[in-house]
């Protein structure tokens, strides 16, 4: 039995196909094996190295691991062929990646670590402190070759009372991470299974590999810019959540005058993105967030120096213990000092921690404690953005109270409380993900607790939700959700999001009517505005009933909001070719793929329709698209950005592509499943299986083995052949 959902959220954009009009015909249903209790059926990928009891929010992050050599000097930073003491000479762990890692474990997220260490003896350390010390899974990470990374850091005080100190570096690389050292990595993503993958910038070509699967599986992707680094241009493109040094934007942007044109110059230049952070040292942090889809007028819009300028002013610069909160606009229009870049946002600023001198012992990896808090908190099922900035500002000041990147990282018991009551009670599962992907991976549509007025015991409330998700086992959770759903008061927001828990709590382990009943009760509460995740898990439920007609009026209501509008629609097209309204599902699917050509789900899909159809040539072209998807054959650089240029010049840098993919296949270069073209990630009906309804799924089945019949696994837990000969 099995719910689905849609892959890939419109606009994204993957590699392209090795051998566009040829397709694998090997493939059998199976099904993922994702947050299941044991049942007969079995996966055909890798055992999990999951715990589906842990509730934790989880990152995996790719990048720098190494050790630091810092030395805190006595005067200000030598001049050439001058001499200086240190008074302080510190061996610790380092690397922007496994630092930020580190701050997130300290506050209770699960990590894991990719990246590549030597075999030598600070490889061993490396390791040792991370894994044992720390608590980060780095089972995943490569050893291989005898040089592992370091870095001399040298550390000066500040002597002007701004609360600062300067350091300088001297980073020693180790061995470059290769693609093909990577291994599966849609095995490793299915083994991890990570609400955020989070990327240091380094490592680029390996990197983006990693992404280009990531976002295809809904997975919330965070990329820090620190500085400029080769085919860092390429791997933030597929950014959900971008963070970048306070000098990132005008070394990338170097025709723009100020901090805020930069920012808005490459804010503009990253439609997927979300979120963008920007670091101002002891200042604080911006961020733009996004906000409506509408291109603003000509003309109209703000400077975005001139808005950072009145929240700065405006901002409290909080006490002793904690930063001031965080101010924020409502949604405006951002434009740069040219008028051209235009955009709509919610601009964020967040005062850093007062800090006296004597409090700021070591300012290294400060920014990697900041983005470790901000993939914990992009972890949660809705990115509270301010509040995680705050959060952030406080774990980045009090790690400067340390020598080294971690000595001084507080753990979950040592942060006020106050900072964490900001955030809304969302589960560890991303909501973001639960829309663009699955929703097995963990609870969903969390409302926040009752309020006063709601006359309940708030604190009681907020202890029940959090044990819930926290529970073993699926008898505990779901007791205790019930608990929560008896002592919220009646029509409170409270109380239908304890159903929309326990009811996606059941979905997850297949108690289908149990589901729906709790998720129409959740929707029913919520009147005239339910939660369109809720919908879109209900019409996942009514659809393992058998109920396919109502399943869709669920799919339709879920579509009206903008955020869940394509994978509503595209459930609503799988379930209407599940009830053999073929051309219904394939108009739905066309109109989907107008809106967004790189759709590649939906592109399978129609693939599969169109085959069942008897369609043959159409469905073979519909592939041939699919193949011939966003970066054309593993091609760096896109061929649609020759388009303007002419059809001679399109067709020929498509002629060069796929001539290149030709030689490397020759060459046995071609990676495996996933790394670099859509066509390989569809191969089998893997991909699909466990979120497509039996019918769709064979039909892509038939379709990969040139048949007029294909199988699939039905909601009963049988496998059965469909017949779709003419």
């Amino acid at each position: 039995m099995k719910t689905f959902k849609a892959l890939a959220r419109p606009g994204r954009r993957h590699p392209q196909s090795s051998t566009p009009l040829m397709r694998t015909v090997d493939a059998k249903p199976a099904v993922l094996a994702r947050w299941r209790r044991p049942s007969p059926r079995t996966s055909s990928r890798a055992a999990s190295s999951r715990d589906p009891s842990d509730a934790r929010p989880a990152i995996l992050g790719f990048g720098s691991a190494g050790i630091d050599y810092i030395a805190k000097l006595d005067g200000a930073f030598p001049t050439p062929d001058a001499k200086t003491r240190a008074s302080e000479l510190e061996i610790v762990g380092g690397g922007n990646c496994a630092n930020a890692l580190v701050a997130a474990s300290r506050l209770g997220a699960r990590t894991a670590l990719v990246s590549k260490v030597g075999t030598d003896g600070v490889g061993t350390q490396i390791l040792t402190e991370l894994g044992e010390r720390e608590g980060v899974d780095v089972s995943h990470v490569v050893r291989r070759g005898n040089r592992s990374p370091f870095t001399y850091i040298m550390v000066t005080s500040s002597s002007n009372g701004d609360g600062e100190s300067t350091r300088t570096c001297v980073h020693t690389p180790g061995e470059t991470l290769e693609v093909e050292e990577l291994g599966d990595v849609a095995a490793l993503l299915e083994a991890v299974h990570p609400d955020v993958v989070f990327f240091d910038g380094r490592l680029t070509e390996s990197a983006i590999a990693l992404a280009r699967v990531a976002e295809t599986r809904g997975i919330r992707v965070l990329v820090e810019c620190e500085r400029l680094r080769d085919g860092l241009d390429e791997l933030v493109r597929l950014a959900d959540v971008v963070v970048t040094s306070k000098n990132y934007p005008l070394d990338r942007f170097t025709e723009t005058k100020t901090l805020g044109d930069a920012m808005t110059e490459m804010f503009a230049c990253l439609p997927k993105a979300k979120v963008m952070v920007t670091t101002l040292g002891a200042r604080g942090a911006v961020a733009l967030v996004r906000d409506g889809v509408e291109t603003p007028e000509v003309g109209e819009g703000t400077a975005l120096d001139d808005v950072v300028s009145r929240l700065e002013n405006a901002a409290l610069r909080g006490d002793d213990e904690t930063p001031g909160p965080s101010v924020e606009t409502e949604s405006l229009v951002i434009r740069d000092a040219s008028g051209e870049r235009r955009f709509k946002a919610k601009v964020v600023f967040t005062p850093a921690k007062r800090l006296t001198d004597n409090q700021v012992v070591d300012t290294t990896g400060a920014g990697d404690a900041f983005i470790g808090t901000l993939a914990m908190s992009a972890c949660s099922e809705d990115f509270n953005v301010a509040s995680a900035m705050r959060l952030g500002a406080y774990v980045a000041a009090t790690k400067c109270g340390g020598i080294g990147a971690r000595s001084a990282l507080p753990h979950r018991k040592d942060i006020p409380e106050s900072l964490f009551e900001e955030f809304p009670l969302k589960s560890a599962s991303s909501r973001r993900a639960a829309i663009f992907s699955l929703v097995l991976a963990g609870l969903s549509s969390l409302a926040e607790p009752a309020t006063a007025a709601d006359e309940v015991d708030t604190k009681k409330l907020t202890e029940l939700f959090n044990r819930a998700m926290q529970a073993t086992t699926y008898e505990e959770s779901e007791a205790i959700w019930t608990k929560a759903i008896e002592l919220s008061p009646e029509g409170s927001r409270a109380r239908s999001a304890a159903f929309s828990n326990r009811g996606t709590l059941r979905l997850q382990y297949q108690e289908w009517q149990g589901a729906v009943d709790d998720l129409q009760a959740s929707v029913d509460l919520d009147g005239n505005n339910p939660d369109p995740l809720s919908l879109n898990n209900l019409g996942n439920a009514k659809g393992a009933l058998n109920q396919w007609d109502s399943a869709m009026a669920d799919f339709l209501e879920a579509s009206r909001t903008e955020d869940m509008r394509a994978i509503a629609l595209a459930n609503y097209a799988l379930a209407a070719f599940q009830t053999e309204r073929d051309d219904l599902a394939i108009t739905t699917a066309r109109k989907l793929l107008r809106r967004d050509p790189e759709f590649l789900d939906m592109r399978a899909a129609l693939s599969a329709f169109l085959w069942s159809e008897g369609r043959f040539d159409d469905a073979e072209a519909e592939w041939t698209f699919l193949c011939k998807s966003g970066r054309g054959f593993g091609a760096k650089r896109s061929a649609e950005e020759k388009r303007d240029a002419g059809a001679i010049a399109y067709g020929f840098e498509l002629f060069t592509q796929s001539a290149n993919q030709i030689v490397a296949e020759l060459d046995g270069g071609v990676k495996d499943a996933g790394l670099d073209t859509p066509c390989r990630l569809y191969k089998t009906t893997d991909t699909v299986a466990n979120r497509w309804p039996p019918r769709a799924t064979a039909a892509l089945d038939a379709f990969l083995r040139v048949r007029g019949d294909g199988q699939a696994l039905d909601y009963d837990g049988r496998v059965k052949t469909f017949n779709f000969r003419h």
